[in-house]
């Protein structure tokens, strides 16, 4: 009788122990699993914006033609937060079309919409006759007087100014920059900054960190400038330095190869440059990319993927400047990069945050 209880016992032992397992088994699977407000497909950003609307916050974006219920779909469905305007693209070619084309736009935007435009002045000009074309070097008042005829259009950025020091005539930018020497264009760029403010326009200092020294178009190719880091400090540097100093919002990034900042990568894909933008010369504005579907970058890298390693480097805008479809691939290679977490999703915040706080224009 014992060793019948004995074992009576060993068995509700056993089914007792079986039963908790079976209850920590079911509790475990009942634990709540975590928010979807978690994942960065459901976080909200800057502004109230949701993923997809901060991918397309990030992007500046161009496009050959006239305006086209194709084109407004796409913009509607992406949302692009900027729209970039070049000759090359030929998409309006009066007052009132440019008018009606930027504002046409802008009316599918539910978030603020940066229109920009090269307006340098010299031979770089956009082909619109109420718009004045200085010769260069210009001045403060000229860039005021053909910036307040692009606000009246609807532009909000003038993409200027040139902040390069040339190196000669034989420099690709010779007729752009305002000299070879750099206290000299330091002095220039500070009151183009101050004019296209006076236009309420927003100004982009170009192309850091310094295009100056090369007889190569980054259109083409990659141009590769062995400077040394004291020579970029003390030649390339000041007149992006002036321009800060004037409260210039943007600078844009140019396709540089620089071995002494970066000896892997280009310029605009390290973020050695924008660390030395940010701590050395003080900047705390927008980074802004040249033209990702130039020939410097899609020699090797193809525009979304570089795209991708600009914002992971510190860049907060991305510039497509000529083909909608190559934009819509590069919107879409951004959001994989941050649902995967290759590209972290408060980088891509930070870059919002940076477009948030721009001035009004």
């Amino acid at each position: 009788m014992g060793v019948r209880r004995f074992v009576l016992r060993r068995i509700a032992l056993a089914l007792a122990v079986a039963a908790f397992a079976v209850s920590c088994s079911s509790s475990t699977a009942a634990v709540p699993t975590p928010s979807p407000s978690a994942s960065p497909t459901r976080q909200l950003g800057p502004g109230g914006l949701t993923l997809d609307e901060e991918i397309g916050a990030v992007m500046m974006v161009g496009f050959q033609g006239p305006l086209s219920d194709a084109v407004l779909n796409d913009w509607r469905q992406r949302q692009f937060g900027g729209l970039l305007v070049v000759n090359l693209n030929h998409n309006a070619s009066s007052p009132d079309a440019m008018r009606s084309f930027i504002s046409s736009i802008r009316s599918t935007s539910r978030h603020r919409l940066i229109a920009a435009t090269d307006q340098e002045g010299g031979f770089v000009c956009i082909a619109i006759s109420s718009v004045p074309c200085a010769p260069m070097p210009v001045g403060q008042a000229d860039t005021t007087r053909m910036a307040a005829a692009l606000r009246s259009l609807g532009f909000d950025l003038d993409l200027g100014p040139v902040s390069d020091v040339c190196n000669g005539p034989r420099s690709i930018m010779w007729g752009r920059c305002y000299g070879t020497d750099a206290t000299a264009v330091a002095s220039a760029v500070g009151p183009v900054v101050d004019g296209i403010h006076a236009a309420g326009m927003l100004s982009a200092a170009k192309h850091f960190p310094g295009h100056g020294d090369t007889s190569v178009s980054s259109e083409t190719q990659l141009p590769r400038i062995d400077e040394s880091l004291e020579t970029l400090a003390a030649r390339e540097w000041p007149p992006f330095a002036a321009a800060v100093n004037h409260g210039v919002d943007f600078v844009l990034l140019g396709h540089l190869f620089y071995p002494a900042l970066d000896p892997q990568r280009s310029a605009d894909l390290s973020p050695v440059t924008v660390q030395k933008l940010r701590t050395e010369l003080g900047f705390h504005g927008t980074v802004l990319s040249d033209d990702m579907e130039m020939g410097a970058i899609t020699a090797s890298t193809p525009t979304p993927e570089a795209a991708v390693e600009f914002l992971i480097a510190g860049g907060d805008m991305v510039m497509v400047a000529h083909h909608l479809d190559i934009a819509d691939a590069t919107y879409d290679a951004i959001r994989a990069a941050v649902v995967s977490g290759r590209l972290p999703r408060p980088r891509l915040d930070e870059a919002v945050a940076a477009l948030e706080a721009l001035r009004a224009a």
